[in-house]
């Protein structure tokens, strides 16, 4: 799967767990997502006509049940699973995908516990860090490139130093004790 910079196959994770019928898959991403990514119905359920072409999803038929219609739910294949594992892999680069890609897949990460949180946050460390390393060192042949150069590295190291605060503080939040919660008297 190449990167993207809309976090579409977001959509496949929230089928994981279970099948959704469209309007709850609509509703599940904007109360999850919505403060990183606007997804409007019409534009949802075309990426999901597009998926169900690739064989990411399939649409399955429940039964009718106390006078209710059927309904069409929308089931993640094993092909789906493969691009979601995919996408998750898939570090950001620059601020466009770090502001939407990189915030959706920490959603999955943290939802996904600890081990896979902190592997993900390692490998979007060090890629991070290697795009930087790999602009500080290249060589402008203008003014303006080095106005850009110079701006560019600005962000990405302050996308590190979040990252890097971001990751300890979720690693001393794993190692601190659990308190034990208080009875009511």
């Amino acid at each position: 799967m190449k990167s993207t910079i809309a976090p579409e196959p977001a959509l496949l994770g929230f089928l994981q767990d279970e099948p959704l019928h469209g309007y709850d898959l609509h509703k599940r991403v904007n109360a999850n997502l919505g403060g990183v990514w606007r997804l409007g119905l019409s534009q949802m359920y075309a990426i999901l006509i597009e998926y169900e072409t690739r064989g990411w999803i399939k649409t399955v038929m429940t039964t009718a049940q106390n006078n209710r219609p059927a309904r069409k739910m929308l089931k993640l294949t094993p092909a789906g699973r493969r691009a979601f594992d995919a996408w998750m892999k898939q570090s950001a680069r620059g601020l466009r995908e770090f502001r939407v890609d990189f915030f959706a897949r920490l959603y999955f990460a943290r939802a996904a516990g600890r081990p896979a949180l902190r592997e993900f946050l390692e490998h979007q460390i060090a890629s991070t860090q290697q795009e930087y390393d790999s602009l500080h060192s290249a060589k402008t042949t203008s003014d303006f490139g080095e106005v850009v150069r110079s701006f560019r590295l600005a962000q990405l190291e302050t996308i590190l130093q979040w990252l890097e605060t971001f990751s300890e503080r979720e690693q001393a939040t794993a190692a601190a004790p659990r308190r034990a919660r208080r009875s009511p008297r």
